[in-house]
């Protein structure tokens, strides 16, 4: 069987290979015989993906179904830190927080774990075997602090890192759900109201003798009339337009058209934008200061940001910085970033603190957001209480205009 390895050599170089070995401990033994110390063994094709012992199946499934939760993994990577910084070693670490997590799938990833690190895998070759719960950029911090043997420092790193990207999450989420659900409960509200209250009305009006009625009046009965007959389609167009929706973006073309939409959307397109970059930096900012490299940095950085437009700008910047041109002028020659952006990369490249100032217009997108979602959630609140205001006040006009015009002919 081939494996590729990457291993330090008693000099202190990377190297990387590929040996054709009997099994991935005899490949292991093999590297230390030669004075190497393994970073990652990995198998070719599917073996790659299979654990020492062998994963099975239904553990793939339920990996599959079951994520783990963002909280829990920031609780893991923060024990890590805590135990390795003691100077217990990761074998020990892995097994005794497989035993105490609370979270079943990530216990027994963790146990899965334990049995390669404790054969000799890296904790990152280790990681790589789990897709599913481990993300590129977390695998890739655990390994440059293995690496760079500061591993209790990039898991430190990468828990806040982890942490600090769920709050991000959260705040988005509260902004968007607060606005949805008001809106979901004031549509449900008038359609009981349409459904139930309406035709009282319209059968009271017909007692009486009132058959000319306004237009306005006319044109709610007959919606009324619509969703108590068909009320089972209502929700069938709003489905339908969804799943074209979700199509469509699983197409290059589609996806690219969609995510520069969501850019221009009005007051949600700016909170995503400084969301998108937010994050992108964030990332750039923590790889480089655990010291990944910087076009490896810029390629996870352009993943994560969830956004094509952003993802080619970052591309863009790696291509060229491959080339050597400085990230400050790439920066500024995509019309995508604010100017602010590449002085800031300027001062960086200038006192070698690229990583330091990434973080900085990270923190700044942050605090931007912050100030974006309150000014939000206040300007939402009135707007919503005039929108269902405006609704209920249409319909009660259309029921009670043939009430008033029929009182002042009798009078």
């Amino acid at each position: 069987m081939m494996f590729k390895y990457r291993a330090k050599t008693a000099g202190g170089d990377i190297v990387s290979d590929i040996r054709e070995d009997q099994s991935e401990e005899s490949a292991l033994t093999w590297l230390r015989s030669q004075g190497m110390t393994p970073i990652s063994v990995e198998a070719s094709a599917a073996a790659a993906v299979m654990t020492s012992k062998g994963r099975s199946s239904l553990f793939q499934k339920e990996l599959i179904a079951r994520k783990i939760k963002i909280k829990d993994k920031v609780v893991f990577f923060k024990q890590m830190a805590t135990m390795v910084n003691a100077g217990v070693t990761v074998a020990a670490s892995v097994e005794l927080l497989s035993r105490q997590s609370d979270n079943k799938t990530l216990a027994r990833t963790l146990s899965s774990m334990k049995d390669m690190v404790g054969g000799g895998v890296t904790m990152a070759g280790a990681m790589g075997r789990f897709p599913k719960v481990f993300s590129h950029l977390e695998i890739a911090l655990v390994r440059a602090g293995e690496e760079g043997g500061v591993l209790d420092v990039c898991l430190t790193r990468l828990a806040a890192f982890v942490e600090g990207q769920y709050t991000l999450q959260k705040k988005i989420k509260g902004a968007m759900i607060y606005p949805m659900a008001i809106i979901s409960v004031t549509i449900l509200a008038l359609a009981a109201l349409c459904i139930f209250i309406v035709p009282i009305f319209r059968e009271a009006f017909a007692n009486i003798g009132l058959t000319k009625l306004p237009a306005l009046t006319e044109a709610i009965f007959a919606f009324s009339d619509f969703l108590r007959t068909w009320w089972f389609t209502f929700p069938i167009p709003f489905i339908l337009i969804w799943y074209a929706i979700k199509y469509i973006q699983k197409t290059p073309g589609g996806k690219r058209f969609f995510d520069a939409r969501r850019l221009k959307y009005p007051i949600f397109g700016d909170i995503i934008f400084k969301a998108a970059l937010s994050r992108a930096f964030r990332t750039f900012a923590t790889l480089l200061a655990a010291g990944v490299s910087v076009l490896d940095s810029l390629e996870m950085a352009s993943g994560v940001s969830d956004n094509v437009i952003i993802a080619d700008a970052f591309s863009v910047m790696r291509l060229r910085a491959q080339n050597g041109v400085p990230l400050s002028t790439s920066a500024a020659d995509q019309h995508l970033f604010p100017l602010m952006i590449s002085h800031m990369l300027s001062v960086g490249e200038e006192t070698g603190a690229i990583d330091e100032v990434m973080a900085k217009i990270a923190d700044w997108y942050d605090m931007e957001l912050d100030e974006k979602i309150k000014a939000l959630t206040s300007i939402m609140e009135p707007l919503i209480i005039i929108l269902i205001g405006g609704v209920v006040g249409l319909i009660v006009s259309a029921v009670f205009i043939p009430l008033v015009q029929s009182l002042q002919e009798f009078m």
